[in-house]
């Protein structure tokens, strides 16, 4: 009798095993890849519970989370300056290209991103910033964003399981000897500007005191003396003071 009892015993362990076993959960977030005998099939387990066959599947899980990482990438300009450009990718594997990305690229996300997404970034960069010299990216910097954006959302169209959303440029950063350069470049036309500020005002100066100069006429020169002459002084202005002074009377 206990034989009978530890012989259902154990078969009810064994079926509560299978059972729970067959049970898979898939969390919000992520996405199952179910594999039958080592092959990866192509309709992904969506988020909830899913039964499967433990002795002849397998069920892997990638994160569909939004992947935003700042990251730096190195290039030469037109004229062989090196910068190096803060960038920070948008996007997330996409739940109905997992299994091809699980079964052809890699086994985790990280394998996933380094295989595609970056090395698109990084021919993105260098396909922009090659096309330019140091002083236009400077100077244009939202436009070389905009371009390496372009660029990298085209190229990432040929990879169907990433969801790219955008890239947003937040830095440009030069070789320290390129970038003091470029300041006392900055400071030398800041100076040569002020200074040619300063001609153009005494030029204007000496323009408006030669127009005054030749307005002041001995006649006006004469009538300015009269009206201001307060009759403190006993001899008043006189033609003889201001030579040249032209005569009305007769």
């Amino acid at each position: 009798m206990k034989l009978v009892f530890s012989t259902i015993g154990a078969i009810v362990i064994i079926l509560c095993f299978a059972l729970f076993s067959s049970v898979v959960t898939i969390n919000s977030g992520e996405v199952g890849i179910l594999s039958k005998f080592g092959v990866v099939q192509p309709e992904p387990l969506r988020p909830g519970v899913h039964l499967i066959v433990p002795a002849a599947t397998s069920v892997s899980r990638l994160s569909t989370q939004l992947i935003a990482e700042p990251e730096e990438f190195t290039s030469l300009t037109s004229d062989s300056q090196r910068v190096t450009i803060t960038a920070t990718p948008a996007f997330s594997i996409d739940p109905t290209g997992a299994p091809e990305a699980y079964a052809n690229v890699g086994r985790s996300v990280t394998a996933i991103v380094s295989r595609t997404v970056q090395p698109v970034l990084l021919a993105a960069v260098k396909q922009v910033v090659s096309q330019y010299d140091i002083n236009y990216i400077i100077e244009h910097q939202q436009e070389v964003a905009a371009d390496i954006s372009q660029v990298v959302t085209e190229n990432l169209k040929t990879k169907p399981f990433i969801r790219f959303e955008r890239i947003d440029v937040t830095g440009f950063v030069l070789d320290p000897q390129v970038q003091e350069a470029i300041e006392k470049k900055q400071i030398a036309k800041q100076e040569l500007e002020r200074k040619q500020t300063e001609l153009q005002t005494a030029a204007l100066e000496a323009q408006r005191l030669t127009v005054i100069d030749k307005a002041l006429t001995a006649n006006i020169l004469m009538k300015e003396a009269i009206d201001k002459w307060n009759g403190e002084s006993l001899i008043p202005p006189t033609a003889q003071q201001f030579p040249g002074l032209i005569s009305t009377s007769k």
